[in-house]
C-alpha cells in the first residue's frame, strides 16, 4: 500500500514536466511550420515579380566614362557598380575598361552590371641620376619602369668622367611606364679649343661679364624687377652651364633687380657639401611672410660649396634638401 501511495506521488511531480514538454514540442512544430510557409510564400511572390520583369540586350559601355556609362544602362532598366580599377593604355582614364556580363548577353531588368574603370597608362617616378655614373643610373631607369635609349657624351666643366652630365626626362616627374630617357656622359674637362658656359646662376652680373669679354661671347643683359633673388644677382641664363659655345656667340642672362622692401633683410647662406662619389641635387627653399619661394635647385659636385644672399621679410625658414632629404633648417629673424 505504500508503494503504490509512492509512486502516485511521484507520478504527481512527473506529469506537468511531461505536459509542459510536449506543449513546446507541438508549439515549435506550429511555428516551424508557418515559417516554412512564410518562407515559400514569399519566394513565390519575389520570383513572380522577377519573372514579371522584362528580358533586355546589355549594351556594350566598355571605353564610355562612367556617367555616359550609367546613362546608357539606365535606359535599359539596368544598374552599374564599380567592381575594381586596372592601368590600361589603349582606354582613356576615367573610362569603362570591361563589364560583366559582356555586351550583348540577355537578363532581365534591374540586374547590376558590373564595371572595370581604366586608370590610364601606368605611371612611373622619373629618377634623378645627374652625377651618376652609366652603370647606376641604367639600374635606377630600369627599376623605374623607364627605357634608357641614346647615350651621348659631352665635356663639362662640373661633372668628372665618366658621370652624367644631363638627362632627356625631367628628374622627380611622372611620365608613362616604358618611356625612352637620353643621358649624357661626361668626357671631363674640354680642352683650350673648346668653350663650354659656366652655370651663372645666383652668382653676381660682374662675374659674367668678365667670362664672356675673355671668351669673345656677346653677352644679353635683361631684367626682371619682380625676380625673387637678390638685387644684381643673376636669376636664370641661356643656355644652361656646360652648354658648348663658339667664340661670337650670344649668352642670355636675366639679372635681378627687384625693389628692395623697407623690412627686407639678407641671410647669407653658406653650406658645403659632404664628400662622395656623385653629384647631388640641392634644394634650396625659403620660406617668409612672401610665403615659399625656392633660391636654388640644381645638381652640386661632392665637396663643392653653396653660397647664396637670401632676401627676407619678417620671420623665415630656411630648408636645405639634398636628394630628396632634408639636411638643415634654420629659422632666421
Amino acid at each position: 500500500m505504500a508503494t503504490s501511495k509512492e509512486q502516485s506521488f511521484e507520478d504527481f511531480f512527473k506529469s506537468p514536466r511531461r505536459l509542459n514538454r510536449k506543449f513546446w514540442i507541438v508549439t515549435g512544430v506550429i511555428v516551424l511550420f508557418f515559417l516554412v510557409l512564410i518562407f515559400i510564400s514569399i519566394d513565390w511572390v519575389f520570383g513572380a515579380l522577377v519573372h514579371t520583369r522584362k528580358e533586355v540586350s546589355v549594351p556594350d559601355i566598355t571605353k564610355k566614362t562612367v556617367s555616359s556609362a550609367l546613362n546608357t544602362l539606365a535606359a535599359s532598366n539596368l544598374a552599374l557598380k564599380q567592381a575594381g580599377v586596372e592601368f590600361a593604355q589603349d582606354v582613356p582614364s576615367g573610362s569603362v575598361l570591361r563589364q560583366l556580363p559582356q555586351a550583348g548577353t540577355t537578363v532581365r531588368e534591374g540586374r547590376v552590371i558590373r564595371v572595370w574603370v581604366s586608370q590610364g597608362d601606368e605611371m612611373a617616378f622619373v629618377p634623378n641620376v645627374v652625377g651618376s655614373n652609366l652603370r647606376a643610373a641604367q639600374l635606377a631607369v630600369r627599376q623605374a619602369g623607364l627605357v634608357v635609349n641614346k647615350v651621348e657624351n659631352a665635356y663639362s666643366l662640373t661633372h668628372d668622367k665618366g658621370l652624367i652630365i644631363s638627362q632627356s626626362l625631367k628628374a622627380d616627374s611622372m611620365v608613362e611606364k616604358g618611356e625612352q630617357i637620353d643621358l649624357v656622359i661626361s668626357n671631363g674637362e674640354p680642352p683650350a679649343s673648346v668653350i663650354l658656359v659656366p652655370n651663372f646662376k645666383n652668382k653676381k652680373l660682374a662675374e659674367a661679364t668678365l667670362w664672356a669679354s675673355a671668351q669673345n661671347i656677346d653677352l644679353i643683359i635683361k631684367e626682371d624687377e619682380d625676380s625673387l633673388f637678390p638685387n644684381g644677382t643673376i636669376a636664370s641664363q641661356t643656355p644652361e652651364g656646360d652648354s658648348q659655345m663658339s667664340p661670337g656667340s650670344s649668352l642670355e642672362i636675366t639679372v635681378s633687380r627687384r625693389q628692395v622692401q623697407d623690412d627686407e633683410k639678407v641671410y647669407h647662406l653658406h653650406y658645403e657639401m659632404p664628400q662622395g662619389k656623385n653629384a647631388s641635387h640641392v634644394r634650396v627653399l625659403l620660406i617668409d611672410d612672401l610665403g615659399e619661394r625656392e633660391m636654388m635647385n640644381e645638381m652640386q659636385q661632392p665637396g663643392s660649396k653653396i653660397d647664396l644672399e637670401l632676401p627676407y621679410s619678417g620671420k623665415a625658414t630656411v630648408r636645405i634638401n639634398v636628394d630628396g632629404i632634408l639636411v638643415r633648417e634654420r629659422e632666421i629673424q
